[in-house]
């Protein structure tokens, strides 16, 4: 009789179209779902929780969705590095989904601050940091729910919303992640020991995309394609609502949003957000209570900064969520709290995403009347008539990328008119151009060159305090009242004139655009021989005189071993490729300065370059330095596991990279090799913490500088504020960094910005030569800085290139490729790496 009953009941269950699965864990027992649509564990073929799912395969079951539903729309916004799709799936009533294009193209009213006709608009993203699952693994339950539930509440929010979920943000760190944890999961049981393989994942782990890279820092930076496709969509849809799924440290519960109100809501955000933010905290709390999860909120985690998932909506008129669950890094794990399940994590994750849905409905109205408040350009006020300018006479290259980007972020630029000079700095017309702060989204205007410096309380600061792109470009900036606008900029054309004679004798090309150092490094990489040079001078071309500065190098036809016509081939197509302007001369007769047969220009080395990873060595600075290499100069270089570099013959390269980190592994005898090495005509750059390691260590005979404390300070280093006081958050500073060294050969402008986030203070060589570069009397430009840091840090080295036998060390104090975006520093990395053997020719020049 009873198995009677049980049939029955189930052939009631599939005639009615509702699951007879086991789904109860995750979902609210009332909800029905559509018996046409598998669940992602009928598709999958295991219990969601029980492993963790690949990329490909949650694009799989998206792809499934698809073809099964008229609730869905699949479409694809771009690839990884490692060719991996980014999928967005889109679902809604069967009606928007028909009317989705036009509904999208309606959508760009809101930038006018109108009230678009169209319905919610709702962004659901996981799993940035590809060791962070839970998130994803809600995505797919999420997906489903939104397909396959037929209870009129879900009906309902479909016809009043279109919701947009993007299960994966960083598919290459994900699948890295998915592999360690999948290829060691015990079989038979689950290990919950911290210390077990499956929950300590190797170098460089699954956080960081290809390159390694934090993709949750990239949101306004837009360097990879994964936030170049993100960004673009984003700025497509202008959503009311994005959340971003995240996970932290297992002894930890579950955080949403609010942060703490004191000190870390923006001020160039409107207030209606973080009011927002805290109604839907309600909803946030009720759903977690009603599962039993413990949760905390208004404790910590940034909401100023603009290049987060979470806080790029807050400068876009949205409201942006942060969630952070307590992360079991593996299926089951020890914590403070008893065994963290992978589907404990999943289900909190996924009952979030829901509540935000809900809670996204329920303010329907107030999200709307948020966009068109944030997007009135009345509300700049006093500020309506203030412009930004932004130019530079000579790297045109390093302009347009800046600009390219302001435009990728949909903001007003325009053509500056007339030559302004502001501040001594001479801004010309066709060489620099205007944005407006009267314009819709002043926010992001603002905190792209936001120059602020006024905290007063570093205990409410978060990761940084200095936001400002503008100083990474490293291009004269300022704020102005009055200029002529121009045409309003739609597309940045192409920007050098690289269509040139031959010549019988040589070739120059201006080092002052940065992109003749992607052209450097393509001439090197096919053996043609480059001098560059120690001193200015002009010469007569074709166009008249023209000047050149320290850097410019010289390509004579003679003794290649290339003919000229292959040669001239050869730079017609580097010209193009590195868009840059190659100028043939006749003669090595200048108009003024040093002649082409001097010996101010100096043989260029083709680097040999290695850089050492693994151990305790920042996959992040480790990552930047194959980024730059692979993806902006083309150029090869060698990656080696701190275990394989004391079997390499270090002779087989002529530059090695310290990125920051320990290399304490290296041990007497490795230091004595890596000295020799120097002394032999070697270069070795070290970046951040490995500059200390070098000094500490002894390798470089530099030295840190000696701090100044006074006996208050002494008295308060042990508390709590003295130590938040004393922390450096990322911030901007000013360097003085010296024109005429190789190290800034192409940079034009004596005041360098710089970003740091460390207390490493290098104390200027005794040497005043070695001394590249050093921190100005008022440094702090854009961030925090407390009064004893400060001390410290005025005068103190910014980079050091010392001189060791025929060799040298080059000491960075900061990291000069931050993030991928840092131009102006990335400028004398590079200049370590390509004149190297050429630092000790300054002392013949200066």
């Amino acid at each position: 009789m009873k198995t009677i009953i049980i049939s029955f009941f189930l052939y009631l269950l599939a005639v009615t179209g509702i699951k007879a699965e086991k789904i109860t864990y995750f979902f609210d027992p009332s909800v029905q779902f559509d018996s046409k649509i598998p669940s992602p564990e009928e598709f999958l073929g295991y219990e969601i929780g029980s492993r963790i799912t690949e990329h490909y395969k949650i694009n799989a079951y998206f792809e499934k969705l698809a073809s099964l539903s008229d609730r869905v729309s699949l479409v694809e916004i771009g690839r990884t590095y490692e060719n991996r799709k980014l999928y967005v799936l889109i679902v809604s009533s069967p009606e928007n989904i028909r009317n989705i294009d036009k509904y999208k193209e309606t959508r760009q009213q809101a930038r006018k601050g109108e009230k678009p006709d169209t319905p919610l608009i709702v962004f659901l993203g996981s799993t940035v940091h590809g060791n962070e699952t839970s998130g994803s693994e809600a995505a797919l339950l999420s997906a489903y729910y939104y397909v396959a539930a037929q209870n009129d509440f879900v009906k309902e929010q479909l016809e009043n919303g279109i919701y947009f979920i993007d299960p994966v943000r960083n598919p290459d760190g994900q699948e890295r992640f998915v592999s360690w944890v999948n290829s060691n999961t015990s079989i038979t049981d689950y290990n919950t020991s911290q210390y077990d393989r499956e929950h300590t994942e190797g170098w460089p782990r699954g956080r960081g995309n290809h390159y390694w890279f934090d993709l949750n820092r990239d949101w306004v930076n837009i360097v990879h394609p994964e936030s170049k496709a993100r960004v673009a969509h984003y700025q497509d849809w202008l959503p009311h609502v994005q959340a971003d799924h995240h996970e932290m440290g297992t002894n930890s519960t579950f955080f949403f949003e609010p942060t703490d109100p004191d000190g870390n809501e923006s001020r160039f955000v409107p207030q209606t957000t973080y009011k927002l933010n805290r109604l839907f905290a309600d909803y946030y709390s009720k759903a977690l209570d009603k599962i039993g999860s413990f949760y905390y909120t208004k404790e910590s985690y940034d909401n100023k900064n603009p290049t987060f998932g979470s806080t790029y909506p807050d400068y876009n008129g949205a409201v942006g969520i942060l969630f952070e669950q307590g992360s079991s890094r593996g299926i089951h794990q020890e914590s403070e709290n008893g065994i963290v399940t992978f589907a404990f994590t999943v289900r909190n994750q996924l009952v979030s995403s829901i509540a935000t849905v809900d809670a996204a409905n329920a303010n329907k109205n107030s999200l709307f009347d948020l966009q068109k408040e944030f997007f009135d350009v009345s509300r700049t006020g006093k500020d309506s008539s203030k412009s930004f300018i932004v130019g530079d006479g000579y790297d045109i290259s390093r302009l347009h990328k800046f600009v390219q980007l302001l435009l990728d972020h949909r903001l007003e630029v325009y053509e500056n008119q007339e030559d302004i000079t502001v501040d001594k700095v001479k801004y010309e017309k066709g060489k620099s151009y205007i944005v407006p702060l009267g314009q819709p989204n002043s926010a992001l205007v603002n905190i792209i060159f936001d120059e602020t410096k006024d905290y007063t309380d570093p205990s409410k600061l978060g990761y940084g305090a200095g936001f400002s792109v503008a100083y990474s470009s490293g291009l004269s900036h300022a704020s102005i009242t009055k200029a002529v606008r121009g045409a309003r900029v739609e597309k940045l054309e192409r920007s050098a004139n690289t269509s040139f004679s031959t010549s019988q004798y040589a070739y120059i090309v201006d080092y002052r655009d940065s992109h003749s150092q992607h052209l450097l490094f393509q001439l090197l990489a096919k053996n043609i021989l480059v001098k560059t040079s120690f001193s200015p001078f002009s010469v007569q071309t074709g166009n008249g005189p023209k000047d050149f500065s320290y850097g410019s190098l010289l390509i004579p036809v003679s003794n290649q071993t290339i003919s000229p016509d292959e040669l001239y081939a050869t730079l017609q197509k580097l010209a193009v490729a590195s868009d840059v302007e190659i100028i043939p001369v006749s003669t090595g007769y200048s108009v003024k300065g040093v002649d082409l047969g001097s010996s101010a220009f100096r043989t260029v080395e083709r680097p040999k370059v290695l850089v050492v990873t693994g151990g305790s060595i920042s996959s992040t600075e480790a990552g930047e330095v194959w980024h730059l290499f692979d993806q902006k100069l083309n150029y090869q270089l060698i990656r080696a596991d701190y275990n394989v570099f004391p079997r390499i013959p270090l002779n087989s390269f002529n530059r090695i990279v310290l990125a920051g980190g320990d290399y304490s592994f290296l041990g007497k005898q490795g230091i004595q090799d890596l000295q020799n090495w120097v002394r032999n005509g070697g270069t070795l750059i070290t970046i951040n913490s490995a500059s200390r390691w070098a000094v500490n260590s002894g390798i470089s005979a530099a030295q840190l500088q000696k701090l100044k404390t006074d006996s208050l300070q002494q008295k308060q280093s042990e508390q709590q504020f003295s130590q938040e006081r004393d922390r450096i958050p990322t911030s901007v500073f000013e360097t003085k960094i010296n024109l005429k060294h190789p190290l800034a050969f192409g940079l034009t402008n004596v005041s360098l910005p710089v970003t740091r986030e460390s207390s490493l203070f290098l104390a200027p060589s005794k040497n005043p030569s070695a001394t590249v570069s050093v921190y100005s009397d008022t440094p702090l430009l854009n961030g925090y800085i407390s009064a004893s840091q400060l001390s410290n840090l005025k005068g103190s080295a910014s980079i050091i290139a010392e001189r060791q036998g025929s060799g040298n060390i080059v000491l960075f104090a900061e990291d000069p490729l931050f993030r991928g975006i840092w131009d102006a520093t990335t400028r004398t990395f590079v200049n370590a790496v390509v004149f190297g053997n050429n630092i000790n020719a300054y002392n013949s020049f200066r």
